[in-house]
C-alpha cells in the first residue's frame, strides 16, 4: 500500500471517528508507518554499532494511543466501536477504542458491511506482546522534541517465538528475545496545532533486538504517524 493511499484511509477514518478532545492535547489513537532504512553490520569484526543504509527499505505499521492523562501505549491491535449514551435527554452514540476482544460483544459497530454494523479493526504484525498483554506502556510523552521508550520481552515459550517450533523435536523451546524501542519526535513539525483534523507527527525510530544474534541487532528509520481518533481512553 503506497503512502498516498494510506493517507487517504487515515483521512477517512478521521472523519468517521472524530470526537472533540481537550484543546492543545495529543490524546487519541495514532496510526502510521516506520521506514526501516538502516541496520548495523552484525558480521563486522570492528564496528558492529554503526548503522548502515539497507538495500531494500522495510515498512512496519505502528499503533500508538495517548491516554487523556498523557500516558502513551504501543498497541498490537485495536477495534473502533461505539456505544449508545444519553446526553441532554437525547439518544446519542459515543466512539470507543477496544483492545480487549472479550469486550467487543458489549459494543456496536460503526460501519455497515453485508447489512450489519461492524467495527473497524487495525493491527500491526510488527509486535508480539507477552501472553495476556494487549498493550505496552512507553515512558516519555508524544509531542515535538520528546522521546518515547519501551522494552518488549518475548520469553522462551512464547507461541510466536521464532526459535520455537511445535512439531520439531530440536526446537521445543525458544530463546529469550528483548526489543528496546525508541520513538524520537522531531522538534520541527509541519504543523504545531494538535487540534488540526489531519494532524501528523514525524520523527526517528530506533530499535535494538537482543537474543536473535550473538550481538544486538539495531534498526532505524523515519516514522510518520497520523491521529485518526481523539478518544482518550481504551476499553471504556
Amino acid at each position: 500500500m503506497n503512502k498516498y493511499r494510506l493517507f487517504q484511509i487515515f483521512c477517512l477514518l478521521s472523519v468517521i471517528f472524530s470526537q472533540i478532545a481537550s484543546a492543545g492535547t495529543y490524546q487519541g489513537l495514532w496510526v502510521g508507518q516506520v521506514e526501516l532504512n538502516q541496520v548495523n553490520n552484525a558480521t563486522s569484526q570492528t564496528n558492529t554499532g554503526t548503522l548502515e543504509p539497507v538495500k531494500h527499505v522495510f515498512d512496519i505499521t505502528v499503533l500508538l494511543h495517548v491516554h487523556e492523562n498523557g500516558t502513551v501505549s504501543l498497541l498490537k491491535e485495536v477495534t473502533m466501536m461505539q456505544k449508545p449514551i444519553q446526553q441532554d435527554s437525547q439518544d446519542m452514540v459515543q466512539r470507543v477504542l477496544i483492545t480487549d476482544d472479550s469486550l467487543l460483544p458489549e459494543y456496536d459497530g460503526i460501519v455497515r458491511r453485508d447489512g450489519k454494523l461492524v467495527g473497524i479493526r487495525l493491527g500491526s504484525l510488527a509486535y508480539d506482546f507477552p501472553i495476556g498483554q494487549n498493550q505496552v506502556t512507553l515512558t516519555g510523552s508524544l509531542s515535538p522534541g520528546q522521546t518515547l521508550e519501551c522494552t518488549i520481552v518475548m520469553d522462551e515459550n512464547h507461541p510466536t517465538n521464532p526459535f520455537k517450533h511445535l512439531y520439531h523435536p530440536d526446537h521445543q523451546q525458544g530463546r529469550k528475545v528483548t526489543r528496546q524501542i525508541q520513538f524520537t519526535v522531531d522538534s520541527e513539525q509541519n504543523s504545531d496545532n494538535p487540534d488540526d483534523a489531519s494532524f501528523t507527527l514525524v520523527g526517528e525510530y530506533l530499535e535494538s533486538i537482543s537474543g536473535l544474534h550473538k550481538i544486538p541487532l539495531k534498526i532505524s528509520g523515519p516514522f510518520e504517524i497520523h491521529r485518526i481518533s481523539e478518544v482518550g481512553k481504551l476499553n471504556e
